[in-house]
Parts: C-alpha cells; structure tokens; sequence
C-alpha cells in the first residue's frame, strides 16, 4: 500500500469503513468529502487542487498500462488536519475495492512517540478514546455496513482474502458477521450494523449505538 509523504515513519492507525456506491463515482467522493465536513470533529483539507484529485478519481488508471484488459483502479488520497483532543495529521485514503463497494480509510501516525522532525505528535494512552470516539462519529454520519480501527489493518483484512482489489469478492454482501468476532483479527474496535444481521453472542465488550450500530472492542492499543 502506498501513501504520500504527508505521514512517514509508523506504525500507522488506521479507521477504515466500507460503502456502498450508489451513484457514480464522481458523485460518491463527492459525497464523502462533503460528509465528512459534517462530523463533530473539525477536519481542513491541506490539499489545494482537491477537484482535480476527485476527477482524477473518477476516470481511475489501469493497473497495467500494457494490457488493455487491465483493471482499472480508482483511487486517491487527501491530506488532512483532523482536530481530536489535539490537532493531528491524517490522510484521507478511498478505494474502489469491487464494482459497487468502497473503502474509506483514515490514517494517522500511531506511534506513542512523536516525530517532531515530520511534525507528528503520538498517541497516548488515554487519547484512544479520542479515536473511538471518532470512529463512532463516521458510523453517526454514513451508518457504513462494517468499520474498524486497528494498528496497519484496514477492514479489507476482514474478509480473509489474499485477491488484490478491486475484485468483487470484496463487494459489502460478502461481508460475514462471524469474521468479526475473532480475536485474532487484530483489531481494536469494530462497529458492525445489525440492519444487515443480528449478533447473538458477544464476547467482548460491546456498546450499542443509534442507527442499529453496535461498537465491539476487541483489542487494545499496546504502546
């Protein structure tokens, strides 16, 4: 996985959720970018030519540039301020992962170090919280199928999948309630809809939230 130079060194937070495309693909970021201007934490985009960055986008790249055949990827990522307890950098990463279905994924430096030399600041203990927090705000405003957080794993991971995306195993009805529910997963916390599927048996700590969420803990952050 690349990303830019906006963030460097690691290990990396990721929040991460999938979406369902529902109109074209231009319109989905748009969409998203405008949504995430209505979360509770203020968020500035440090990118300038962002209309670009969306158009580029929507016409996506060949993964092969010799084979006509080849897929093409539709991808791109955004550099932000996201304003938790404390201002931190993040970027915004969006992928097309099958034909109808998207990942929208956050990153953040998450070392409990900071890096002055990149101008990053770590994650203490008691600021997970301020992640989670976060995590449940995105399922507040876009009541996404499945979300995460975890140290480098993204929900992809969730599927138990080795196919590089975009590739249709990765469409949302694929998504099993069961995959989640696994320690060895290595997530921190998970939000999973029950509008798609009841969970009977927990067995970890779990919050329920509005819009049928449920918030399940599953690991810790280890510094």
């Amino acid at each position: 996985m690349q990303w830019s130079q906006w963030l460097q060194g690691g290990p990396f937070l990721e929040i991460s959720f999938l979406l369902e495309q529902k109109k074209n693909k231009k319109e989905t970021i748009q969409e998203i970018i405008l949504n995430i201007s209505k979360l509770k934490n203020r968020i500035e985009i440090n990118d300038k030519n962002v209309d670009e960055i969306i158009d580029f986008f929507a016409e996506g790249y060949p993964f092969n540039e010799e084979d006509p055949k080849s897929n093409y990827l539709h991808s791109l990522q955004l550099r932000l301020y996201v304003y938790l307890s404390r201002k931190r950098k993040a970027t915004l990463q969006i992928e097309m992962v099958s034909s109808n279905t998207a990942m929208v994924n956050f990153w953040f430096y998450g070392s409990p170090i900071d890096a002055i030399e990149w101008d990053q600041i770590g994650i203490q203990n008691e600021e997970i919280t301020d992640f989670t927090n976060f995590l449940k705000d995105l399922y507040s405003i876009f009541e996404f199928k499945i979300g995460g957080m975890a140290i480098e794993k993204d929900v992809i991971s969730l599927f138990g999948l080795d196919e590089v995306y975009p590739n249709e195993c990765y469409c949302l009805v694929n998504v099993k309630a069961d995959c989640i529910l696994q320690e060895s997963n290595g997530f921190i916390d998970i939000i999973w809809n029950e509008k798609y599927k009841k969970l009977r048996q927990i067995p970890y700590n779990h919050l329920r939230l509005d819009k049928d969420g449920i918030l399940i803990n599953i690991g810790s952050f280890v510094e």
